[in-house]
């Protein structure tokens, strides 16, 4: 397998109008920094949506695909900057995230799909806009003159939260949306400091069992529905450089995600080493449809609505976000 480097002049378009997974810049290295040892893949991941991988890793699917992958827990903010500079080989950002790296010329693609914005096997997507309980709004139009926390501005989280308010007729211009971190949302809540917030779990199912009211569920399904919500990633310059090993990865990620939608109950204990959750949380954690293909054309909705709301300037290539 071959680790090209690629040019420093890519750190600074790393930043602003990064989505779900920031795309935020950070120091550069050459290749001898890697992680990763001669034959070894280090892999930067980040969300329970990368439970079904990291399971795969555990069962030993990626080394029966020749595969030598080793997982190294990443900041939100590091997976694409640790990528570009060579210190890992893959990493993982959402599929709106991938669109604005393209929009911003980074040299990134998607290797394979992990989950798409729908609901997964358990009827859930794993997150959902929250209201305190009592609440009177019941409707997305009722989010009109009223303030809903996200985690991150800018981000699929804000964009759908807008759409779904325009598609029930209201006006999404006067709903404020403001950054409120996950852990930070009960407290908000409960304050009146923000009206209503889309939050994923753990978080979500924690204020649900605490009393917080789903008024009309997930915005971000309702949106971006099958676009792809968590992907695999690598610099296109590696993508081209080892076609065999992209191919080896994708048959890897389809054959993890056939196992965890099997039994979904094997993705507890990987909720529990990798992400820390209590056994109680991770028995309840939601986790989106689980999706190993991936294809320029299923980044079409997410192209309009971010042209949409200033997500990226103009629509992107899609044929280049998608490794070949």
């Amino acid at each position: 397998m071959t680790r090209p480097s690629v040019a420093r002049k890519f750190f600074g378009a790393l930043g602003a109008g990064a989505l779900v997974l920031a795309l935020a810049a950070c120091g550069g290295g050459e290749d001898s920094d890697s992680a990763a040892t001669e034959g070894q893949l280090t892999w930067s991941y980040a969300l329970p949506d990368s439970a079904p991988v990291l399971l795969g890793i555990e069962e030993g699917i990626f080394e029966k695909h020749g595969i030598d992958l080793v997982a190294e827990e990443a900041a939100a903010t590091d997976l694409v900057g640790a990528l570009i500079s060579g210190k890992v080989d893959l990493s993982v950002n959402t599929g709106p995230g991938m669109a604005v790296a393209a929009g911003q010329n980074v040299p990134v693609v998607a290797v394979s799909g992990v989950t798409t914005f729908e609901e997964g096997a358990t009827g859930s997507t794993g997150s959902a806009l929250v209201v305190p309980a009592g609440s009177d709004i019941k409707a997305p139009k009722d989010l009109e003159g009223r303030k809903v926390g996200v985690n991150l501005l800018k981000s699929a989280s804000e964009f759908g939260v807008r759409q779904v308010v325009a598609d029930d007729g209201g006006d999404d211009a006067l709903v404020e949306i403001v950054e409120v971190p996950f852990p930070a949302v009960a407290d908000a809540l409960a304050s009146g400091d923000i009206d209503a917030a889309l939050v994923a779990d753990p978080f979500m199912t924690q204020l649900i069992d605490g009393g917080a009211e789903v008024p009309f569920g997930d915005p971000i399904e309702t949106v971006f529905a099958d676009s792809p919500r968590l992907v695999m990633t690598s610099t296109r310059e590696w993508a081209d450089a080892n076609p065999d090993t992209v191919d080896a990865l994708r048959d890897a990620v389809a054959e993890s995600i056939e196992l965890a939608d099997e039994d979904p109950s094997k993705l507890i204990p990987i909720y529990e080493k990798y992400f820390k959750m209590k056994p109680e949380v991770a028995e309840a954690t939601q986790i989106n449809k689980l999706e190993a293909g991936i294809s320029p054309a299923s980044f079409a909705t997410i192209n309009d609505v971010l042209v949409r709301y200033d997500g990226i300037a103009e629509p992107i290539d899609v044929e280049q976000v998608v490794a070949k």
